[in-house]
């Protein structure tokens, strides 16, 4: 049987080889989302800021909405969706001491099957462990995987370390469909918050502002 191969450019092979770093390590940080089926969601047209500035971890509201997010882009027209992760539906989870998960999305459009669109949505996860220790494991787990990936990417990718106290740091992937992700740690708290870009580089969030939105959603942690 004759074998063929199809031949690309190096430039293109890195490109390529760049996303499918990027998307398996952000499927690994946010891999709450593939288990969404099995979660409660709701979808509301951007309201007034909420009168109760703390999140719930039982509804998943309240840590993060459409009109916080239009207030620092400037965008208009978003939308918000909270959806309440089903802890023992994603394997090794509960076993490492997880207590409540939600996924919390805001975009301007849908996809006619519900996913989110590159460069005009963001996407926040927040896992709450029974301890500290289980939340840094999962930290340093990411985090390792980012370092990794970076030297392997080169001056595409950008990693800030302390970005939100210690156990933070900022991925920022300077290739177009990509885009940018903040992970840190709160007490017991696991969080990342991503904002995907389209094919021309453009994101609802950029890096600075994806740190000032973890920010505002640390500020709404329960105490």
């Amino acid at each position: 049987m004759r074998r063929y191969s199809v031949w690309m450019p190096n430039s293109q092979r890195r490109t390529l080889r760049t996303r499918i770093i990027i998307a398996t390590l952000f499927l690994l940080i946010v891999a709450v989302v593939a288990c969404s089926g099995e979660s409660e969601s709701k979808a509301s047209a951007p309201t007034a800021p909420p009168t109760v500035l703390v999140g719930n971890y039982e509804s998943c509201r309240g840590f993060l909405d459409a009109q916080s997010i239009e207030d620092l882009t400037g965008e208009t027209g978003l939308f918000d969706r909270e959806r309440v992760i089903v802890i023992a539906g994603i394997p090794g989870l509960a076993e490492s001491g997880a207590v409540n998960n939600c996924l919390i999305e805001v975009f301007r459009s849908l996809a006619t099957n519900d996913v989110l669109i590159p460069g005009e949505s963001m996407t926040l996860s927040i896992v709450k462990f029974q301890t500290p220790d289980s939340a840094v494991t999962l930290f340093e787990s990411t985090l390792a995987s980012v370092i990794l990936s970076a030297g392997q990417i080169g001056d595409l990718a950008e990693v800030q370390q302390g970005v939100i106290g210690a156990n933070s740091y900022l991925m920022d992937i300077k290739v177009g469909g990509i885009g940018a992700i903040v992970v840190y740690v709160s007490g017991t708290v696991f969080i990342s918050i991503s904002s995907t870009s389209d094919s021309e580089g453009n994101a609802l969030l950029n890096g600075e502002q994806l740190v000032i939105a973890a920010q505002g959603v640390q500020s709404r942690l329960p105490r």
